[in-house]
């Protein structure tokens, strides 16, 4: 990424530890782990976080019924991190509604990063059953933002 980022300060003003922990908490929100800037004089500053490990919960055989429906939603995952847009920025209607039709390859959605769009693509044919993520939110690589529905063979 080149640029300056609005959210990020200056390079030459990160001396402060606060400037360093602020940059560290847009990388937990982003969903990444590693931060490297460095300018034309050949200063680096690396930042690396450790994301919080998602708690699993075994329950035993005897305490639940072991119901399992086959999951058939697609999942929209984003290709990239950036602020999540569900319409165009030139437009007011969205791109996939729930209970919209839609094509593989085609967009439902944007990331924005700073002048920056990168579309997001829908992964199958089908019918947008449920949004999962909040527009208007930072959103990491690989989060599922949306659900598909396959269309029948």
């Amino acid at each position: 990424m080149t640029g300056t980022s609005s959210l990020l300060p200056s390079f030459d003003s990160v001396s402060d530890p606060d400037d360093i922990g602020k940059i560290a908490d847009l990388l937990v929100k982003a969903g990444l782990e590693t931060l490297e800037l460095s300018n034309q004089e050949g200063s680096r500053l690396f930042i690396k976080v450790s994301q919080p490990q998602s708690c699993q919960h075994e329950q035993s055989p005897s305490s639940a019924p072991q119901v399992s429906a086959p999951e058939t939603a697609a999942s929209v995952k984003t290709p990239y991190f950036g602020l999540l847009s569900y319409t165009h920025p030139l437009r007011e209607e969205p791109f996939a509604p729930v209970g919209s039709r839609v094509q593989k390859d085609d967009v439902v959605a944007l990331l924005t990063l700073e002048t920056l769009q990168i579309p997001v693509l829908a992964g199958a044919d089908g019918e947008v059953t449920e949004i999962t993520a909040q527009a208007g939110t930072l959103v990491g690589f690989g989060t599922t933002i949306m659900k598909i529905e396959p269309a029948s063979a």
